[in-house]
């Protein structure tokens, strides 16, 4: 979310009593992330025919002063990829210092995920002014923790600034991560023919929508790790990835 800084937290995940895990079981379950700066945020839920029930999950963060998870639960309806709910007692979550603009929801497609679409007010942190946008839950195991700990450190061989790592994808759904660190006023630039690239930025906020083969966004504002996912567009295979970073 564009407007929202991410922070790693711990994975909560709820599973409600009897909840199956696929379209064999009576009713499936989902289960969606996303890292704020406040805490983790999980979004957990069964579809039963056109009923939901659920969970929306509003994590402390992780620090001694924080308040405890706070759990919130809703039902609803599920027509085609929009989920209208209601919660319990017309409480809604808690996720101050943002605030939850829209009780329809949205599954959407990017590449061969599925996300769940929140809108929210918050902080734009790029303009430093509040405004209403969408954000994009991911799948329960995809959070910034797990992509960062399996990632791939990039480093340039002395007197170079750029390097390139061949990557092999066995499935259309596999990823691969890089971390490279970075100073703010630097530019990257990053290709992988026939891949989708995305990326995080060092306070673990996910930048902008993904890009196709390559990309070089304007001139970095921060320092630190930025965090690059990788994944095969057309389908797997081996390809290339280059990083190339000018002052």
């Amino acid at each position: 979310m564009k407007n929202l800084m991410a922070k790693v937290a711990l994975t909560l995940i709820y599973i409600f009593p009897g909840a199956g895990t696929s379209a064999g079981a009576q009713g499936v379950s989902k289960c969606f992330r996303a890292d704020w700066l406040q805490g983790e945020r999980v979004v957990n839920f069964r579809i039963n025919g056109s009923k939901v029930a659920g969970t929306f999950v509003v994590g402390s963060g992780g620090d001694d002063d924080s308040p405890p998870d706070a759990t919130y639960e809703f039902n609803g309806t599920l027509k085609g990829n929009a989920l209208t709910v209601a919660f319990a007692a017309d409480k809604l979550p808690d996720v101050a210092p943002s605030e939850m603009k829209s009780l329809i929801w949205t599954l959407v497609k990017s590449g061969n995920r599925e996300l769940l679409r929140i809108k929210f007010s918050g902080k734009n942190y790029d303009t430093n002014k509040y405004e209403v946008s969408a954000a994009d839950f991911e799948p329960c195991d995809e959070g910034y923790a797990a992509l960062a700990k399996r990632a791939e450190r990039v480093r340039f061989a002395k007197g170079t600034n750029s390097a390139s790592f061949p990557v092999t994808f066995k499935t259309k759904n596999e990823t691969k991560t890089f971390l490279l660190n970075m100073k703010a006023g630097q530019q990257i630039e990053v290709e992988a023919v026939g891949c989708t690239i995305s990326f995080y930025y060092p306070n673990k906020r996910k930048g902008e929508e993904p890009a196709i083969d390559g990309f070089s966004p304007d001139r970095l504002t921060q320092s630190g790790d930025y965090l690059f996912v990788i994944s095969p567009a057309p389908s797997p295979g081996k390809y290339s990835v280059k990083f190339k970073v000018t002052n």
